[in-house]
């Protein structure tokens, strides 16, 4: 009951925050919260109140979610934690006035709130270096992924503040240090477990008759049961109800949430689940990479996109996608059941990654990044010894924990990558920051390289899918996908150049202008002279690294040369030049 629900919420907040209040039309998810905030955050088993809430603060600051940040911060004031102290989390946590022990809590929370798919045994064995046990590492994961839960249910649901507006400070970009020596290779899942049975632990029961088995991420929480019973409240009061959104709808959104946070377990469970609906392994494996592309209604597809945001950006969503919802006639209960749903995938994604339990069903893809797929099983350690890459070795070294290496290999190949990404985005400042998450998704998955790919095709391959995101995200891509003739695309007129352009200007001045004629063209044809005729990687290099079927690629070149002709064409033509222009 909502009243019920209602003084479990009393009771850790302090108040009712408006984020639940907003959900009242639907009654069972409300009471399902309120059921995981009474056993993971009312009761001080492991953490205490003041570390959960510094945690919830630092995750909601790492997101730059005012909501969250506002209440957080008003809970921790209220407890008495000195100002400056609640400031320094929400700024940089590296410089706030904690035990070593608790800012490696804290920088472990962050780490796996913004980029849960790089949380390896290594970070487990940071933790552990501190004195932290297994149960504790467990609350300090769940707490994590509760936080993501909490702001993505309130970007979604936009509730009103419960205090006066405050103002987030600009972070620190450091990003989160261990003072521990790197441990390579330490895979999952990364904490020790009881065993329970479904004869004699209700939610195991539960489970098995939902999903068919007991996924792995359930057995790797059996030293928090009541964690798991809430969890399975959860489960049963969001997704079992089908007069809102149906179950198809529910795996649908489960699965997009999964893929957009790159969690591949989670991907292979909604992508089984769809199974047993009668949805082909083709079809989920489409919606997993692009739904958009996927045989859905116009509805569903609306509702997918809305998703995709919503899963990935914890700090804010533009109300157009809202808008978009309602105009495919999606009602008030189904707005915030999908934005629940998407909330509660969000937290086992988290959750999973935290864990790093292993896959329950095989799964058809890996991800490694944003828009980078590569069929499951493919060799994690490369034999480049039968290679002619003269980064092999360089990569070998990195794979067998020999870190420096890397920084070789960002050497070697910066100007190219650097040069790559301006060419997609068009803009240097964002191209800086696109190179600097270019080479650490490399380093985080150089692992995943196969064993016939070439170092520098797959790291062009993860600079472009990271520079279409960006372009994604600000709604700005002339899609580098779309293989159909552009009329446009073609010049409308061609000019005889002089003899020799070359002597009309200097070296520089020439230079000068292709790059500014360079940077005029569409994003898709830019890449590829970059790639080609820049770069000067072979037409097999470039077309692998973009995705793009050969015969694609060589049309791009050509339109993509004669438009880059046109308009160097008033600078070089004998007819302007003629005119004395």
């Amino acid at each position: 009951m909502t009243v019920a629900a209602f003084a479990s919420l009393q009771g850790f907040f302090g108040f009712v925050p408006n984020l639940f209040r907003a959900q009242i039309p639907l009654p069972q998810v409300l009471d399902a919260e309120a059921t995981i905030v009474g056993a993971l955050l009312a009761k001080e088993r492991f953490l205490s109140r003041k570390q959960k809430l510094l945690i919830l603060l630092a995750v909601a600051a790492a997101y730059r979610n005012a909501y969250w940040v506002t209440a957080n911060r008003r809970m921790l004031l209220s407890l008495g934690v000195p100002e400056h102290q609640v400031e320094h989390i929400i700024i940089d946590s590296c410089q706030a006035d904690l035990s070593k022990a608790d800012g490696a809590l804290i920088r472990f929370a962050i780490k796996l709130a913004q980029n849960a798919p790089s949380i390896s045994g290594r970070d487990i064995a940071v933790l552990r270096a501190y004195g932290f046990g297994d149960s504790v590492i467990l609350e300090v994961i769940a707490v994590t992924a509760l936080s993501n839960f909490f702001c993505t249910l309130s970007v979604g649901l936009g509730p009103k503040l419960d205090f006066d507006p405050y103002v987030i400070p600009l972070r620190s970009n450091r990003p989160p240090l261990d003072e521990q020596p790197y441990i390579w290779g330490v895979s999952g899942p990364y904490l020790r477990s009881v065993k329970l049975s479904p004869d004699n632990f209700a939610p195991f029961a539960f489970f098995a008759k939902r999903f068919g088995f007991i996924p792995n991420i359930f057995h790797a929480q059996t030293l928090s049961p009541e964690v798991i019973e809430a969890e399975a409240e959860l489960i049963r009061k969001v997704l079992e109800p089908e007069d809102v959104l149906s179950h198809l709808q529910k795996e649908y959104v489960l699965l997009v949430a999964s893929a957009a946070n790159l969690n591949t377990y989670c991907v292979a469970v909604h992508c089984e689940m769809l199974r047993a609906m009668r949805v082909s392994n083709e079809e989920s494996d489409q919606i997993a990479i692009d739904h958009r592309l996927a045989d859905l209604s116009e509805p569903n597809k609306a509702l997918l996109d809305f998703v995709r945001k919503l899963a990935v950006h914890p700090s804010g969503l533009e109300g157009s996608y809202v808008d978009n919802l309602i105009r495919h006639g999606f009602s008030e209960k189904q707005l915030i059941e999908v934005v629940a749903v998407t909330a509660l995938g969000n937290f086992f994604n988290i959750l999973q990654m935290g864990l790093g339990t292993t896959p329950d069903v095989e799964p058809k893809r890996i991800f490694v990044g944003k828009g980078v797929f590569l069929p499951y099983g493919a060799e994690r350690r490369a034999d480049f010894s039968q290679q002619n890459d003269p980064d092999a070795g360089f990569v070998t070294r990195v794979q067998n924990g020999d870190t420096e290496a890397f920084g070789e290999l960002v050497v070697r190949h910066s100007r190219r990558v650097y040069r790559t990404l301006v060419a997609i985005i068009g803009n240097v400042e964002e191209a800086q920051d696109a190179m600097q998450d270019t080479f650490l998704k490399a380093f985080e998955h150089i692992g995943d390289l196969r064993q016939h790919s070439k170092f520098s095709t797959w790291l062009l391959s993860i600079a472009g899918n990271t520079a279409i995101q960006r372009l994604r995200d600000r709604k700005r891509l002339d899609y580098l996908d779309e293989d159909g003739d552009d009329p446009e695309s073609y010049p409308r007129q061609a000019r005889a150049w002089e003899p020799n352009p070359e002597q009309s200007y200097s070296q520089a001045e020439r230079r000068s202008l292709v790059e500014t004629g360079l940077m005029k063209l569409p994003s898709k044809y830019r890449v590829v002279l970059v790639l080609r005729d820049i770069e000067q990687l072979s037409t097999e290099e470039a077309a692998t690294a973009l995705g793009l079927g050969i015969p694609a690629l060589k049309a791009r070149l050509l339109r993509g040369r004669l438009m880059l002709r046109e308009a160097l064409s008033p600078h070089f033509s004998m007819s302007v030049q003629k005119l004395g222009v």
